[in-house]
């Protein structure tokens, strides 16, 4: 078992969809980071592998209160970081064999480039869109 310092959310916890898109652009940056500095990449972007970076195990920073005072227009803005990189694969690595992205299969391709896993964002950015009703994991009944 490991245990890390540093406390998450489920991305599904969103305020308001401006929090949840700023949040994604932070997880792809910390990506990006990984990939350019280590040349690792992460190979299972999902909603259960994206989060809201917390300050505390707390309720109050799952769902953060509106401050006092607030204008009409605030949203919480939590920034956002990649989780379980159980499935990661460093990219200089031989032999690997990742998990693929429709695209990767369509197109025939033999390896795994960083453009796979921000595909795989961009799913997950339409896919939240599309089966959530609103904010707090508020999912549709389909």
């Amino acid at each position: 078992r490991t245990s890390f310092t540093t406390c998450g959310v489920d991305i599904l916890w969103f305020g308001t969809a401006r929090e949840m898109f700023h949040s994604i652009i932070g997880a792809v940056t910390g990506h990006r980071n990984t990939y350019k500095r280590r040349d690792v990449l992460h190979c299972d972007v999902s909603d259960g592998n994206t989060m809201f970076l917390v300050e505390a195990i707390s309720a109050e920073s799952a769902v953060p209160p509106r401050p006092e005072g607030a204008e009409k227009e605030w949203t919480p803005m939590r920034n956002g970081m990649a989780s379980d990189w159980g499935s990661a694969i460093d990219h200089l690595e031989l032999g690997a064999s990742p998990p693929r992205t429709v695209s990767h299969f369509l197109k025939g391709d033999t390896e795994l480039e960083f453009y796979h896993d921000l595909e795989s964002y961009f799913w997950l950015a339409y896919l939240i869109t599309c089966n959530c009703a609103g904010p707090f994991n508020m999912r549709r009944d389909w």
